[in-house]
């Protein structure tokens, strides 16, 4: 009983995603990243011909590049994007029918100059509008990537930080299109970015590099003895789920 009462004193830190009363229900909603799983992953086998053998795992038993995948969530496009490119990708048209803007451009000048251009040229900076706004408890900020270990082929979103404890306002979301001579729609629901809340006083700002000393070359082939035991010893032993 004591301990039942402790959890609903103990608040867990909680991420709240809000949009216009009027666009509740229409746009679809930001999900924990952990549904999102490709259906190229799905059917990939744990081991390869099925068989239990040393080092004939697949990456769907690599618990870092699975970690990587659920944590955090997706903020989703709201609604359907034709786009049309020409030969390379430099030239972009877009429309929609939803009643909010969706698409809005980036002049070059903002990325690039002549003498140092930037790498995505002569594709434009390009902006996705987004409509859920993120509160988060304080001292949390968020970091946007694209959806990690799958990207989407058409279009890259572009990497940001914010500190949204302290920005209440809708984050939208630079990105370029990749594909040349696309014609086509990007639907309502497809994946932007996933978003990782973090709590900033527990980054790290310090740091040294330097060689080992003697005792971490022992730790560091005591964990390589450990790993020759078990085939999975990270995996099963180390790793605690997210």
């Amino acid at each position: 009983m004591f301990f039942n009462k402790l959890k609903s004193v103990i608040k867990t830190p909680t991420i709240e995603f809000l949009c216009h009363k009027e666009d509740y229900g229409v746009l679809p909603e930001p999900f924990p990243a952990r549904k999102l799983m490709p259906e190229w992953f799905k059917a990939l086998p744990p081991k390869l011909n099925k068989e239990n053998k040393f080092k004939n795992s697949t990456i769907k038993r690599c618990a870092p590049f699975l970690d990587a995948m659920n944590v955090g969530w997706i903020i989703p496009l709201a609604a359907d994007v034709e786009f049309i490119t020409n030969e390379d990708a430099g030239h972009v048209e877009y429309k929609w029918q939803f009643y909010r803007t969706m698409v809005e451009n980036h002049g070059r000048e903002q990325i690039s100059t002549d003498h140092a251009p930037n790498p995505n040229n002569p594709k434009p900076p390009m902006k996705f509008l987004n409509y859920w706004a993120i509160k988060v408890p304080k001292g949390y900020s968020i970091l946007f990537v694209p959806p990690l270990n799958r990207p989407d082929p058409r279009f890259t979103c572009i990497s940001g930080l914010v500190d949204c404890d302290g920005y209440f306002e809708f984050i939208n979301f630079p990105f370029f299109f990749n594909t040349p001579n696309f014609v086509g729609i990007i639907p309502s629901g497809t994946p932007l970015v996933q978003a990782i809340p973090f709590k900033r006083d527990e980054l790290f700002r310090d740091y040294e590099a330097r060689a080992f000393t003697d005792k971490e070359e022992e730790e560091l082939e005591f964990t390589r003895r450990q790993r020759s035991t078990h085939e999975s010893h990270y995996r099963d032993l180390v790793w605690s789920r997210k």
